[in-house]
This record gives structure tokens, sequence and C-alpha cells, in this order.
């Protein structure tokens, strides 16, 4: 069954009613809990007061009184949106079942100035190259200057290979020309991995923080992120980075990184404005709203949150311009590089706070010398010069878990024990050493981490809340199945591993908890990662512990289907609408298991074509020629491939739309599946 906003957004619908159940002693009214929630929500978790110079307080007194009992959802989702349209944050969106609201500038503007096929069919030489189909697209603009254009951060290996490909075919270049124009954001280590294809030496482009508190000012220490050569070939010589404001998030982040080598000039309009990582919640009406919760600043320590990395040459393209087939910022940053005057920039801001991360240190002494003599390393090194080093959780966990996936469990318990405490309030180091004195045998260990991180737990954050129901099973010394079974998989292998999971059932009743929407997750992570034969595995084991769960059934359906064992996916679908004949879902799917093949016409594509208000922002539905594409607001053009009448594969994301029409034939939204997920978009016009 597919629930929910797009993938890596959590969704947790438990309310701290001590938050917002009265006000003088008075129980308020449905509308004003919703109204409390959010409100209290952004107070607890949002990064960007500070930076932004907002008073949130202020803004509560003046949208507060607007909420009554009697106020209803069309003017509750105004006066919302309306609140949180002062921040101008573009990754703040608030949705309904029936509205969508964005913040920020993305919201009223459309991509119209930039087209990569233009690039290709107008200023390439000869056939464009393409890689992770279609991320990359390269070639050759002169015979001396190499142009790569990239739609987003993702897949952290497959990238790696790409541009090291995408170098080594331009390794004799006199220039390259980099585009992130239409580049919806993603992964900020993918983007330092280019951008450090690119380094001269060191340098600091960029910290982050993670609000831990109820000050608006309470983060965490500061993580620091460097360029830094790397990879098999350094390209030194002139770059001209592309920009405009759909370079969103991720793509912003990357600016920083490639705006402070000497040999980068940026080209274009200003990026977005919107870099910091969001999650999402839901209101107790279901309405679902992001939340950013990092703050990210530059070297220097300013914040471009809201404003946009500018570009150092601005040039823009309009509309017109890509009707008369020009680019504007690209025939500039050409002109710039065949007139050979562009000169290296002097960056010193970026060589001030060179520091070692001693997380990563630590990881590299263990992997060369063992436990104890890395241990020593560490803690001489914290007796030096504290500006000299920082030391940051995540990597730190990062560092943990890469040793524990490789056998070395003695050495990651070693780490998590240095991460607990070196951060003696972070609940989460506290559960996950817990995690690994559980897995390793030591179980009294385990439930005291297990206490210290209950103890530490703010329940602030959706996952935080989640963990803490978890963390009191852990500490009562009761057994989570799901999450042993999600550990044992690779470890052991899905037979051994449900072998484990069968084993832990022999106890009382009360010693193991199993949690079917984590068994669920777990198949659906599996699917992603093109682990089908495990995730049907998986799914088969939920429909045995919850035989009475139609979502159970629906899941195993969807795996079925995507192994291509129609017979069985088809009783599958069968079985959960008969447990609940609402499942839509269900329905849907098995209509399209029983049809008969269909072909998709070209020809009706422009029924599809149109605008649609989805979770994610507006979703624009195009053709070109014989081919249709979506786009959303901010993000790169992806084009749909036809599966059968109506129905479409996005192959570059693995998701599929499905085009729904009333009874008169007309095309009135599109259902997009990714995963488990399930976004409906209304179709606008």
């Amino acid at each position: 069954m597919k629930k929910g906003m797009p993938v890596s957004v959590i969704f947790i619908t438990l309310l701290a009613l001590s938050c917002v159940r009265a006000v003088h002693g008075q129980e308020l009214s449905a509308p004003e809990k919703n109204f409390e929630y959010l409100w209290q929500t952004y107070d607890r978790n949002y990064a960007l007061f500070g930076a932004k110079h907002i008073d949130w307080t202020a803004l509560y007194k003046v949208y507060r009184p607007r909420v009554t009992a009697n106020t209803t959802d069309a003017e509750l989702f105004d006066i919302l949106s309306s609140m949180l349209g002062n921040l101008n944050d573009n990754h703040i969106r608030l949705n309904s079942p029936n509205r969508g609201f964005q913040s920020g500038i993305l919201g009223e503007m459309k991509q119209e100035s930039f087209s990569v096929d233009l690039v290709q069919q107008t200023f390439l030489k000869g056939r464009a190259k393409q890689l992770m189909n279609g991320v990359f697209v390269y070639g050759w603009l002169t015979d001396s200057t190499g142009y790569f254009h990239f739609n987003r951060f993702s897949q952290i290996n497959q990238s790696t290979a790409a541009i090291d490909e995408i170098i080594k075919e331009f390794k004799d270049a006199k220039s390259i020309i980099v585009d992130v124009r239409a580049n919806g954001g993603g992964d900020d280590r993918v983007g330092k991995l280019i951008a450090d294809r690119f380094a001269d030496r060191k340098r600091l482009y960029m910290k982050t923080q993670i609000r831990n508190g109820p000050a608006h000012d309470d983060f965490t220490p500061p993580k620091y992120w460097y360029v830094e050569p790397d990879g098999p070939i350094q390209f030194t010589r002139p770059v001209i980075l592309l920009t405009h404001r759909f370079s969103v998030s991720a793509a912003e982040n990357f600016t920083l990184a490639m705006r402070i080598l000497p040999n980068v000039t940026v080209v274009g309009d200003a990026t977005s404005g919107v870099f910091a990582d969001v999650y999402g919640d839901q209101l107790p009406n279901g309405w679902r709203f992001s939340v950013p919760f990092k703050l990210f600043v530059d070297q220097d320590g300013f914040c471009w949150e809201g404003i946009g990395v500018p570009a150092d040459i601005r040039q823009t393209n309009t509309k017109k311009d890509l009707d008369e087939k020009r680019d504007r910022p690209l025939e500039l940053a050409l002109s710039l590089i065949e007139t050979g005057t562009l000169a290296p920039q002097v960056e010193l801001s970026s060589l001030r706070d060179i520091r070692e991360s001693l997380a990563r240190n630590l990881y590299r002494s263990i992997t060369q010398k063992g436990l104890s003599p890395a241990i020593t390393e560490f803690n001489k090194a914290k007796q030096g010069n504290p500006t000299s080093f920082y030391i940051d959780e995540e990597e730190m966990l990062d560092a943990g878990n890469k040793l524990w996936d490789a056998g070395k469990h003695a050495e990651a318990v070693g780490v998590f024990k240095i991460m607990a405490s070196e951060f003696p309030k972070s609940n989460g180091a506290y559960e996950r050493l817990g995690d690994a004195y559980a897995a390793t045998g030591q179980d009294g260990l385990a439930r005291q981490q297990y206490e210290k991180a209950l103890a530490f737990n703010r329940r602030s954050y959706p996952w935080e809340r989640q963990s803490y129901d978890n963390l009191k099973r852990l500490a009562a010394g009761t057994r989570l199945l799901a999450r042993n079974l999600e550990r044992d998989i690779p470890d052991k292998g899905i037979d051994a591993a449900i072998k484990a999971f069968d084993q832990a059932k022999q106890g009382p009743p009360s010693s193991f908890y199993i949690d079917e929407s984590q068994i669920n997750q777990l198949g659906y992570q599996l699917l992603r990662r093109g682990k089908t034969k495990e995730a049907i595995a998986v799914l088969e084991l939920n429909v045995r512990e919850f035989p009475g769960s139609f979502n159970t059934y629906d899941s195993l359906g969807e795996a079925y289907m995507t192994a291509g064992n129609k017979e069985l996916a088809i009783k599958s679908y069968k079985k959960s609408i008969e447990l609940n004949p609402q499942n839509t879902n269900g329905a849907d799917m098995l209509k399209r298991l029983e049809a008969p093949p269909a072909q998709a016409d070209s020809k009706t594509y422009g029924a599809y074509t149109g605008s649609y208000d989805s979770p994610m922002g507006v979703i624009e539905i195009s053709t070109d020629g014989a081919k249709l594409f979506a786009q959303p607001a901010g993000a790169s053009k992806e084009e749909l491939t036809p599966e059968t009448d109506g129905v479409f594969k996005v192959a570059a994301v693995g998701a599929r739309v499905t085009f729904i029409k009333d009874e008169s034939g007309q095309v009135t939204q599109a259902v997009i599946r990714l995963g488990d997920q399930e976004i409906k978009a209304k179709k606008v016009k």
C-alpha cells in the first residue's frame, strides 16, 4: 500500500497532546489544535529563525487570534499558509487533500529559461553522451571546451564513476563548462565529490548544524565541509559554472563549493535560496507539512537562505530566448573562454579555517593500525589546538557503521563508545551503542545505553518520537524483531535472517515485539535496491505474521508484480481487497493486472498535458514530439515511458505515473507511485 510523501520524508501521526491540549485550562477546538501543533513544531525544530531574523512569537500573536472553534478548513489552510509564507522558504510545504502551498519564490515561478535539449541540439559538436540514464549529459562545445550538465545529485557510487569518466574525456581540454541549471538537488556528498575533481587544495566552503533544543539558537556543533583534490584526474584549468533560479538545494551547496575555487567563475543568475535539509510531519487532521531543520552557512558564516548564491557574472535567459534557440548564459561563457581573459580569483577566506576531522582520522587509523593505537591518537589529537580539528557526530556514526558492516564489531563498538562520550546529550549516540551491545550479546550493557537514550530523547522530531516507544521496549528487555531482521539480512542472508526471526519468537510473547509497518518499509527498501527476492521473502513474512492486514497483502502484490509474477500478484491484491473493500490502490492494480494488454498511443498524450498540483509542488506534464515528459517545480524534466494506456514509468527515479480519468473521459489527476509511497496530483489546468 502506498502511503505518505516522497521517499526519505517521514510522517508520524503521534501528537504531543501536552503541548496542544489546552490554553488557560480550556480544551482547544480542532482548528486551534492544528494551529498550535504546527506553530510549536516550527518553534522547536525550524533552523532558520536566527539566520532570517524572524520573530516567530510576533507572528504567533498576529495569526493565532484568527483561529477559533468556528474556523473552517479552507480558512485554516489560508491562515497557516499565510504564516508560513512569511518565512520565505522554498522547502516549506503544506498540503491538504485538496490544496497545496509552497513558501518562497519557486512556487510562483516556472522553469522556462533553460533546455538541455537545446544545448545538445544547437551548441554541442556531434552527438551528446549520457550517463546514469541521462542524469549526466556531456560533450564538446568547441575543439577545446568541454561541457556537462547534470540534473540531480544522487547514487554516490554511480556518480563517482560518472564524473571520473567525464573528467577523463575532458582531461586535455583548455576549459570546461559545468551546468547545474534545472538541477533539483539531492545528496550533498555527491556535490562535494564532483567539486573535488576541480580543487587545487583543501578549502572550506560550508558549515552545517542541526537544530537540537528549545531555543532558536540551540544547534549541534558545526560540521565542516571541504573541497580537496580527489579522483584519478584533477582539472584545474578554467571552469565556468552555470546557475539560475532553478539550481536548487544541493545544487546551491555545490555552487558554494565551486565558487571558492580560484579557477572557477560562476555565470548566470542567483540560485533559488533553499539549502536546509527538511523532514515531514503531519497535523492532527492529517495535513502534511515540511520543516527545514538544518542550518547551512558558507565559509564566512553567511547564510544565503531566501537569497540564493549570486553569480560572479550575471546573465539571464528568457522563454523568448529559448524560442529563438538562444542560451545567453552559455553564449557568454563561451565568449569569456574564447577571449582568454578569465584570471584566477583570490579566495583567501576558504583557507582561514582548515581543520582535521577526528572521526575520519579515527576510522583511517583503526583500519591501518587497530583500535587501541587509533584511540590513543584520537585522544592525543584532542589535546592540540581546538581550532585545528572538529568532531562530527554524523561522521563518527558513519565510521562506526562502516566498521560494523565490514565485520569489525569490536572496533565499531569502540567508535560508538567514543561517540557517546563526545556527545553526552545525544540520544542517538546512546541508542546506536545499545544496538551494538545487543547485537554482540551484551544485553545488560545494551539496556543501560537504552535507558540513557530515553533520558535524552526530546521527542521533538518524528524519528525521536518513534524511537522513544522502541527504546522503552528495548530498555525493558523486549527484542524488536523487525529491527533485528533488517540488521541480519545483509550480515547473514535472507534465509538465515528469517530463521533467526523465527527462533526469537520461541520465547514468551512479552519478550519480543513485531512491528508490521517496519517490516513493510524494509520490504520496500529492498525493492528499491533491486533485491526483489529478499523483498518478497520479507513481505511474505509480514503476511504470515499479520494475516488480517490488507496492507501486507497489497505490498506483497506489488513485489510479485515487480518480479513479473502476475498470477501471485493478482492473488495478493484480491486478498487485500477482500480484507478491505475500500482499498482503491489494490483495486486499481488488480484492474491493470487483469486487463488485456493495451498499447499506449502517443496521439493521446495531449489529454495528459497540463499542470498538476501535488505535495511536491506543481508538476508540468508536456509533450515533445512523440514523447511525454514530467517536470516538478524546481526540478529537471523527466521522460515518461509508456507501459500501458494511461500508465507510464519514470525510469530515472523508478516511479510509476497513472493518469486517472472521470466518467466523461477527462483526465482529472495523476497518481505517482514510488516504492511504498503514493502521491496524488490534481490536474488544475
